[in-house]
C-alpha cells in the first residue's frame, strides 16, 4: 500500500512521466527510392541524379502515390523532400510567356501546397520572388525561402551543371479514411526556351507517411 501511495504521489508531482502521451503514430510509407521500389506509385519515373535514385524529372507533369488498408487513425502526416532544378522564376508572370512557376501537392484532391518557387538570384535592383511557404498570389518571399539545401548537379540529356534547391515539406491533416491519394504536379510556363525540361524541372527524393491517432 505504501508503494502505491508513493507512486501516486510521484505521479502527481511529476505527472508527465506517468501519463500516456496520447499521441501514437504508425509509419505506413517510407521511400527514398534507392531500392527502385515503385509500389503504389503512378506515373513515377526513376531518375539518377548525383548518383542517387529519385523520382523525376518533371516539367508540366507529375506523379501520385496511392496507399490502402491504412490502420485506424484520426490524422496523417506527410513529409516530402522535392528538388527544384534550374531557373524556376517564382511569382514572375511575363504575360503568359514565362512564369509563374507553381508546384502543387494534394491529399485526396485537397491542396496542401500550391506555391511558386524561385531559384533565381536576388539583388536590390531585381528579384524574382516566390510565394512558398505561403500559397501563390498572396506574398512575395525571397528566392529559396525555407530551402534546406542549395546544390549543384548534373542532369541526363541536359548539358552543363544546374542549380537545385531542396525543401523539407511536412503537412499534418485530419484524416480517417483507409485509403490515401497523394499527388504532386508542377504548372510551369516557359514559351521562350528551346528545351523546357532543361530550363526548369523538379524531382522527388523521398516520401514519408505516418498515420496518427490523437485522443
Amino acid at each position: 500500500m505504501f508503494k502505491l501511495i508513493l507512486y501516486t504521489a510521484l505521479c502527481i508531482l511529476f505527472f508527465a512521466s506517468c501519463t500516456k502521451s496520447g499521441y501514437d503514430e504508425v509509419l505506413v510509407y517510407n521511400n527514398n527510392f534507392n531500392t527502385g521500389d515503385k509500389t503504389g506509385l503512378d506515373g513515377a519515373i526513376l531518375y539518377k541524379y548525383n548518383g542517387a535514385n529519385i523520382i523525376g524529372r518533371f516539367n508540366n507533369g507529375g506523379f501520385s502515390l496511392n496507399l490502402a488498408n491504412l490502420p485506424k487513425h484520426k490524422a496523417i502526416q506527410i513529409e516530402v523532400v522535392p528538388y527544384f532544378h534550374n531557373s524556376w522564376d517564382g511569382n514572375n508572370n511575363y504575360g503568359g510567356i514565362d512564369g509563374p512557376d507553381i508546384w502543387r501537392m494534394q491529399a485526396d484532391g485537397v491542396d496542401l501546397v500550391n506555391s511558386t518557387f524561385s531559384n533565381t538570384p536576388c539583388n536590390p535592383l531585381y528579384c524574382m520572388f516566390q510565394s512558398y511557404p505561403v500559397k501563390y498570389a498572396i506574398v512575395n518571399n525571397p528566392p529559396m525561402t525555407d530551402a534546406i539545401k542549395i546544390f549543384e548537379g548534373t542532369s541526363d540529356n541536359c548539358s552543363g551543371i544546374n542549380t537545385s534547391s531542396a525543401y523539407r515539406i511536412v503537412k499534418t491533416i485530419s484524416h480517417s479514411n483507409s485509403k490515401l491519394n497523394l499527388s504532386f504536379r508542377d504548372f510551369l510556363i516557359q514559351t521562350n526556351v528551346p528545351n523546357s525540361i532543361c530550363d526548369e524541372s523538379w524531382s522527388m527524393s523521398s516520401i514519408v507517411v505516418k498515420v496518427i491517432n490523437t485522443p
